[in-house]
């Protein structure tokens, strides 16, 4: 990717916990304690989660969560809006009902018009350090909006369904699949090779050509038999345009784009 990538800034970090008395410090630490100690730290608040940045019109525009337990709401600058919602307690960014829920209020966001999805564990201390964020990467924010413009992404894997079939020559068919396709799309990643695949790729597709090109890829699975064609979508553009996730509040430094795709 061509475009300079937006640039998180440092979210501020955590007021540290006092360290415990000298004459205790050196004693060890019972399971039942340090597993007390985490689950008290797991209620603390932590921040709020960036899940996405959104272009905003002239009105004041409101979000309806599709679940209100995860109290996703925008925040504003100008014509850009940040979707947030808090942050989930330490040591749950991996929690399947977190993950689905954020998935899902992004995927909503991506039906509705254009969106950036933000990388999971992008976590800022709160309002004010999500609006400076926004002001300061408005230009590069402003540029990633523009390039999904009216877009979003297919992701194709191609894998190898019959064992007899040479695998130099599937490589050589999903290679040619590859830049037929691309012909269809704006953009397109291919993706390391993991076997059994002979390719994975993700396509930035204009949302009125889905139809077509997803009919294409139907044609050439029905061309190829020897080859299993597994396409999904549409997601956000996840592949496209990227931020860096930030590191934990309480080691917050600056954090550098990431390099263009």
């Amino acid at each position: 990717m061509s475009e300079d990538q937006p640039t998180l800034p440092s979210p501020s970090a955590e007021t540290p916990r006092a360290a415990p008395p000298e004459e205790t410090a050196a004693a060890p630490v019972a399971p039942v304690a340090r597993e007390g100690a985490r689950a008290e730290r797991r209620k603390q608040p932590r921040g709020i989660s960036l899940l996405a940045v959104l272009p905003a019109d002239g009105d004041e525009p409101e979000w309806d969560p599709v679940d209100p337990r995860l109290g996703s709401r925008l925040v504003l600058h100008d014509d850009v809006a940040a979707l947030v919602a808090p942050a989930p307690p330490h040591g749950a960014d991996d929690d399947p009902l977190h993950v689905t829920a954020r998935h899902w209020e992004v995927h909503r966001a991506l039906l509705a018009g254009d969106v950036v999805p933000a990388p999971a564990g992008a976590v800022f201390a709160g309002d004010p350090e999500v609006a400076a964020f926004l002001a300061e990467s408005y230009t590069t924010l402003r540029s990633a909006l523009a390039r999904v413009r009216g877009r979003w992404e297919y992701r194709l894997h191609v894998s190898l369904s019959d064992p007899a079939f040479p695998e130099t020559r599937a490589l050589d068919l999903a290679t040619h699949m590859y830049a037929e396709l691309r012909r269809l799309a704006r953009a397109a990643v291919p993706f390391p090779r993991d076997p059994p695949r002979v390719l994975s790729a993700a396509f930035l597709v204009e949302r009125g050509a889905s139809d077509a090109f997803r009919d294409r890829v139907d044609q050439l699975s029905a061309l190829n038999s020897a080859l299993e064609l597994d396409l999904t979508g549409p997601w956000p553009p996840y592949d496209f345009v990227s931020m860096v996730t930030p590191p934990p509040l309480e080691t917050a430094a600056p954090v550098k784009p990431a390099p263009g795709h």
